[in-house]
């Protein structure tokens, strides 16, 4: 997408995604697998996947997993167990033992309004009990029109992932200090929601 680059540190990962992990505000898995969503050209999959994760990027640009893939094979050396596929996000086979965690920046603001509640069922088919959601909350622009982007907000998330009906339960939830785009600044939270229903297996 054309604001995928913005606010961005050197190796491409989104600030508030390795604020949240390298600050260990979460148990952050030490194995299994992990999803990014229109993970476009992979910087945050790969990321993931230094963190000794099974880092899947699902995207349904061919072009895009291309460049990808492309980013991959340029590291020094690639981490193993990173995999692009270009692909439908709701409709993709789900890997036995699914994902223990899930990561979405750009993804449910792209969307239409109207899936929301179908990303909110795919993620509790994606992520088993005790596995973990990040999302960076953007563009958090009140009730403006139109899109995309669309215009988010926490609770747009909370409501379609229920989180009051105790399915999720948040662990992190904050205001980014790191950003440094003008794009991002006043504009975006971090949050962390936990899958409910017992333990991971």
């Amino acid at each position: 997408t054309p604001w995928e680059g913005h606010d961005r540190t050197a190796d491409g990962v989104r600030p508030l995604l390795k604020e949240v992990i390298d600050r260990g505000e979460f148990p952050v898995p030490k194995s299994g697998r992990a999803i990014v969503p229109g993970c476009g050209r992979g910087f945050d999959t790969v990321y993931l996947g230094r963190l000794g994760l099974e880092a899947w990027g699902i995207d349904v640009s061919q072009t895009a997993v291309d460049a990808a893939e492309a980013f991959l094979q340029a590291q020094p050396s690639p981490p193993p167990g990173v995999l692009f596929k270009a692909a439908d996000f709701f409709k993709f086979p789900v890997p036995a033992g699914g994902f223990a965690l899930a990561y979405d920046y750009t993804f449910f603001c792209a969307i239409p309004p109207a899936l929301r509640a179908d990303w909110g069922a795919r993620m509790a088919e994606l992520v088993p009990p005790g596995g973990y959601l990040v999302a960076v909350v953007w563009p958090i622009d009140g009730a403006r029109p139109g899109g995309p982007p669309y215009s988010v907000d926490v609770d747009a998330y909370e409501e379609v992932l229920g989180v009051a009906e105790g399915k999720w339960s948040k662990v992190v939830d904050r205001a980014s200090e790191l950003s440094t785009s003008d794009m991002h600044k006043g504009r975006e939270r971090v949050v962390v929601w936990k899958r409910e229903g017992g333990a991971h297996m």
